[in-house]
């Protein structure tokens, strides 16, 4: 897609909305029935690509960023789905040759709530609440309107902040939504 076929496909957009060219915009990444993460920070810039051995360009196009934040001085910040697409395909590569790269999640659901387990440490796990089949991230507005006391600046207002292969996240021992749960690791057991 180019950046005229954008610009169509957003006027075309607009034109369905109640408040047009003013409405807001939301990169959704993993987008099926519902968006699976959304931001309304994006960025639009250029990227060049040049071969690092001769210093000669390869190509160039414009680029759409998706930023979980923008710290409050300024700057720059690094989105924390930069990797998603090697991540993705090699996830796709694993499921293909029937190999995981990650372990299943634990999750439990019943007819009152819906939940997954999180491992803190040896058999402790934080207990990681969903509504409406969304969950409630530590710092997360939604999570702190609910309830939740985890400081929403070191938890990025609920997106995490890089860390090794993952993302971090502080939660507070004693915040109500996210409670510190001893095993089992069974959810038929839970």
């Amino acid at each position: 897609m180019n950046i005229r076929e954008v610009i169509d496909r957003l006027h075309e957009v607009a034109q369905q909305l109640p408040n047009g060219l003013d409405s807001d915009v939301k990169v959704s990444i993993c987008n099926q029935d519902e968006p699976g993460l959304t931001t309304s920070f994006i960025e639009v810039d250029t990227l060049w690509r040049y071969n690092r051995d001769n210093n000669v360009m390869t190509g160039s196009f414009a680029v759409v960023i998706g930023h979980p934040h923008h710290e409050k001085d300024g700057g720059k910040t690094t989105p924390l789905t930069a990797e998603i697409d090697n991540i993705a395909q090699q996830w796709a590569v694993d499921q293909a040759e029937g190999k995981s790269g990650a372990p299943d999640p634990i999750t439990v659901k019943t007819d009152n709530e819906e939940y997954a387990l999180l491992p803190l440490s040896e058999g402790v796990f934080v207990k990681l609440p969903f509504i409406e089949g969304r969950p409630l991230l530590p710092g997360h507005p939604d999570a702190v309107e609910a309830g939740c006391t985890c400081n929403p600046e070191r938890n990025n207002y609920g997106f995490g902040h890089p860390y090794d292969d993952g993302v971090e996240m502080v939660v507070k021992d004693d915040c109500p939504i996210h409670p510190h749960v001893a095993g089992p690791t069974d959810p038929a057991n839970e």
